[in-house]
């Protein structure tokens, strides 16, 4: 097995929220705002009105094409209508509102459980694509179009369980209390993707959930391996991992496809292990609320579509005012200016942080020319010399260094003793080479 290369290991802080199990919101959402764009590929199209009851898992939006994925309701209820309602990652988005009637009431309507002892590959197919199943981790790519396109073109399955990220433990406490569904859900991605091997990367900070599995993969005689890995960010980003596990190297500008590797999230494992034994599309989701503004830390259950605002109150609301709002880690989420937005199926956690856990902006000083960018930058790259290629206008150069493999994870800009800004500045870098291309 190979290491990673380059990462960092930053303050972890993960210990308000390791230990508390998944729970529902003791308070659920009068209403949730389901957006109809929640996959790669164009928004799902509504098949519901204005007045119309439905029910949970019922499907609400029909999938648009190939790398579109269905939209399922995640409460019981009345159907408002379709909104313009705020988007996470900026801007709006329509999404469709339902009133929680409080009932949960399951869809009468949802499929049979599948036997994995005679469900064909394509059984596990149309059961996936049916229930509305994206990759939710960083990518949001239909699972079903995922394994299609990787079908006779990969050998090895990665269940992403690594978590590398301060502060989320949603992935940790799913591995822990629905081990079971989860294994189950790789060993059918495993057979719809019909690949001869099929991993659980976990990284060692998690022995606890690490051992729940191997017990499981060990009563049950699974072929699925686990893999405990050294903690190190950002172990989770789909090329470390599948450096770590297979020792491949995904090429400048591939992805881990190239390599013969399909890598799939913990949370999605889950997803399918749920379609596959009760039928249950994709509803709900564990995510992480944390951050030293929020008065109660911990793991909720909730229903896709909850506004970002409830997930707070459900974690005891505000102790101070946030200085900061994030989806997604500290690192690399996505900066918030409200928490009107809703959960997304790709959402694993809401960071509220504190001023006391932002340390001080320090003014940048003069590049010291230690290198230390490059050694721990995971994708190979050499921050200090696309800042020096930028500064110089010299884009010959600047194409040399591959500034569009640059995943953003920060790591420069945090090992930098000078305080350069190194991220914005291999970004700026990227986008003046594909302004140097376009002008071509």
């Amino acid at each position: 097995m190979a290491r990673m290369f380059g990462g960092i290991h930053p303050a972890d802080r993960k210990e308000n929220t390791r230990r508390k199990p998944l729970m529902r919101p003791d308070s659920p959402p009068e209403r949730v705002f389901l957006p109809l764009d929640m996959s790669s590929g164009a928004p799902a199209v509504p098949v519901v009105e204005q007045g119309q009851q439905v029910y949970v898992g019922e499907l609400i939006a029909r999938a648009d094409g190939e790398e579109s994925a269905h939209v399922h309701a995640s409460v019981s209820g009345v159907v408002e209508g379709v909104v313009d309602y705020p988007f996470p990652w900026g801007g709006s988005a329509p999404a469709i509102v339902i009133a929680n009637d409080g009932q949960n009431a399951l869809c009468p309507d949802l499929p049979e459980p599948l036997s994995m002892d005679s469900a064909s590959q394509e059984d596990i197919m149309e059961r996936i694509q049916l229930c509305g199943i994206t990759d939710m981790g960083r990518d949001a790519s239909p699972a079903h179009w995922k394994i299609l396109r990787a079908r006779g073109r990969a050998d090895t399955l990665i269940v992403n369980a690594a978590e590398s990220d301060p502060y989320v433990t949603a992935d940790h406490r799913v591995m822990l209390e629905l081990g079971a569904q989860v294994l189950l859900g790789a060993r059918a991605l495993a057979r719809a993707l019909g690949v001869s091997r099929a991993f659980i990367a976990v990284e060692g900070d998690k022995l606890n959930a690490a051992e729940s599995m191997e017990s499981r993969i060990s009563n049950r005689q699974e072929r699925v391996e686990l893999r405990i890995l050294p903690s190190r960010y950002p172990l989770g980003g789909e090329k470390q991992i599948v450096r770590a596990i297979t020792g491949r190297e995904v090429p400048p500008g591939g992805e881990a496809l190239d390599v013969r590797c399909v890598v799939f999230n913990v949370a999605c494992a889950l997803a399918v292990g749920t379609a596959i034994s009760r039928g249950t599309p994709v509803t709900h989701r564990a995510v992480t609320v944390s951050g030293g503004a929020v008065n109660r830390p911990r793991n909720l259950w909730a229903p896709i579509g909850t506004p970002l605002t409830d997930l707070v109150t459900a974690a005891g609301g505000f102790r101070e005012q946030p200085e900061m709002m994030l989806l997604g880690g500290p690192m690399t989420g996505v900066v918030l200016r409200d928490l009107t937005s809703p959960l997304l199926k790709n959402t694993n956690s809401l960071l509220c942080l504190a001023g006391w856990e932002r340390p001080e902006p320090i003014p940048a000083a003069t590049c010291m020319r230690c290198g230390q960018c490059v050694d721990v930058c995971p994708m190979h790259l050499a921050p200090v010399l696309v800042r020096r290629a930028l500064e110089a206008g010299d884009m010959a150069q600047m194409y040399k260094l591959h500034p569009s493999d640059c995943m953003e994870c920060g790591c420069c800009s945090y090992i930098c003793p000078a305080h350069i800004p190194l991220v914005s500045i291999v970004r700026a870098g990227r986008k003046a080479l594909e302004e140097e291309v376009e002008a071509q």
